[in-house]
């Protein structure tokens, strides 16, 4: 070739062949589109490249090829490094170029003698990113020598080669990371989402408020309704009803410096926006969300729990109360019942040293001593219900002529309003008792216009029976005492009227609660009718 020929080959190949490498995605594309490009501008008819095992024996592993048969890639797939051309060239980083292959005895050459080369040009494809270098080769199977053209030019490709390699492989890992980020993100968002759903759908209260003044950033709907507001009263009145809130002043903050992973608890007390008074657990953690750091609060309400708690402390004192009732209460009443009949002897004999007044009051203390143990056995756990199914209504209207006796003596009114109800379980005479101590305590606490009234009706499986007055109300300090067996505020009380109550109730499976202000209490007593 002229030198105007080569250089128009050179700027026809490098033309042709530049766009291509900077295109090429990955190191099979790029390797097709240089050796279609040689092999149509100099006859180069087969390229192998190579790379090296990073372990001993340090094999050379054929990665990509052309122009070569399969029963010859399979021969030149994993060759010893010291018996190959390629070899050589990673061994010494230097290219390698054997012309009239078929007339030399090269020893590294035999293979490509084989499959019927007649030249053969080797380069080292050094990259920055790798610590052993690649072999690639360009062979041809018509002529014996390379043009001074062609092996510069092979030259400039393998130069260039080890740039486009170095930017594929950069791409890939770009990609890599792109796809790594891609599942992380993937993951997260999916995290994030199955947080949202067990944050919202949770039957315990959440909230997540920043650290700084605990402004609400997304609270649950379980949390609105420990609080007693909708969401649409949270959006439109958030100050007055969150900010404000008795419950979010007690929210603990967990120290910088603690070392508990678990977050800081605390048990709070406080009302709600219904009027509720609520016991809960505030437990906070700090959370990362997104790099801002937020608090989790996580509550239970322990509400129920300690009305169950103080539920279980009465029914406790009642039955100790019980136990001891049925212990002594018959072993006491016997000598009492003696020593009242003699006295009672004496009385109507006159055959005595004390006034008749001072045996009558003797014998009246005897008397209520022995009503106190009657009271006293009828907590005994043990003392018999006798069950039939009867009307409620009918068992008030029975009695009525007694409560109004009763009334009329302290000049107090007693009104009935009794509506249908259905027919329930019922020991009637300990019910009768219930309403009797019931209607006692109310004509005790009302005035000279008192009145009171009972009343029935059905709510729901339950037909509530209702014992109303219009007295001075229960103290608040007095309301969680007043079923405590032996507490009393009367001077000449037993306390153990409304413990009476509550345990002829307990056994009948029926609830008792009140209501009580400066207008009056009721009593609500509800019995199941099913």
């Amino acid at each position: 070739m002229n030198p105007e020929t080569d250089l128009g080959i050179k700027y026809k190949v490098l033309n042709e062949l530049l766009p291509g490498m900077l295109s090429s995605r990955t190191p099979s594309q790029l390797l097709t589109h240089v050796f279609d490009c040689v092999s149509r501008y100099f006859n180069l008819d087969l390229l192998l490249n190579y790379w090296v095992e990073e372990r001993f024996p340090y094999r050379l592993q054929l990665i990509h090829h052309r122009g070569v048969t399969s029963a010859e890639a399979e021969a030149l797939l994993s060759l010893d490094q010291g018996q190959t051309i390629c070899g050589a060239v990673v061994k010494s980083k230097q290219p390698y170029v054997c012309e009239r292959l078929q007339e030399t005895t090269d020893f590294q050459g035999r293979i490509l003698r084989q499959m019927g080369l007649r030249r053969y040009a080797c380069f080292p494809l050094v990259l920055p990113s790798e610590d052993r270098p690649f072999a690639l080769g360009f062979g041809s199977h018509g002529s014996d020598v390379f043009e001074p053209a062609e092996l510069e030019i092979l030259h400039l490709i393998a130069s260039q080669l080890v740039h486009a390699f170095d930017r594929i492989g950069r791409l890939e890992e770009l990609e890599r990371q792109n796809s790594a980020l891609f599942e992380t993100n993937r993951f997260l968002s999916s995290s994030e989402n199955r947080f949202a759903a067990i944050f919202a759908a949770s039957p315990h209260p959440m909230l997540i408020t920043t650290l700084e003044n605990h402004e609400v950033i997304e609270a649950n709907d379980a949390f609105l309704l420990l609080l007693g507001i909708t969401r649409r009263d949270m959006d439109l009145r958030y100050g007055e009803l969150i900010r404000g809130n008795e419950l979010m002043l007690q929210i603990p903050e967990p120290d910088e410096t603690s070392t508990v992973p678990e977050g800081i608890s605390r048990e709070v007390t406080f009302t709600n926006h219904a009027g509720e008074e609520k016991v809960c657990i505030l437990r906070t953690v700090r959370l990362d969300f997104n790099g801002e750091l937020l608090l989790l609060t996580m509550i239970s309400d322990l509400t129920e729990h300690k009305q169950y708690e103080h539920e279980l402390q009465r029914l406790s004192q009642l039955h100790l109360v019980g136990e001891v009732a049925a212990g002594i209460g018959h072993e006491v009443r016997n000598p009492m019942t003696t020593v009242r009949g003699f006295l009672q002897l004496m009385l109507m004999q006159g055959k005595n040293t004390l006034e008749p007044a001072y045996l009558q009051v003797m014998i009246e203390e005897l008397d209520r001593a022995n009503q106190i143990i009657t009271e006293f056995l009828s907590l005994a756990k043990d003392h018999m219900v006798q069950l039939k199914r009867e009307n409620l209504n009918d068992l008030i209207r029975k009695i009525m002529p007694l409560i109004e006796a009763d009334a009329s003596v302290t000049g107090k009114m007693i009104t009935t309003h009794l509506t249908p109800i259905e027919p329930i379980e019922m020991d009637s005479k300990q019910i009768t008792q219930l309403i009797l101590n019931f209607v006692r305590n109310a004509l005790e606490a009302t005035g000279e216009s008192g009145w009171i009234q009972l009343k029935t009706y059905m709510q729901d499986d339950r037909a509530v029976l209702v014992i109303e007055d219009n007295g001075p109300g229960i103290a608040t300090d007095v309301v969680e005492q007043i079923w405590k067996p032996f507490y009393t505020t009367k001077e000449n009380g037993s306390g153990l009227g409304l413990a009476i109550c509550f345990s002829i109730a307990n056994k009948h499976g029926a609830s008792i609660d009140l209501s009580t202000g400066k207008e009056g209490t009721a009593f609500y007593v509800r019995f199941r009718t099913n």
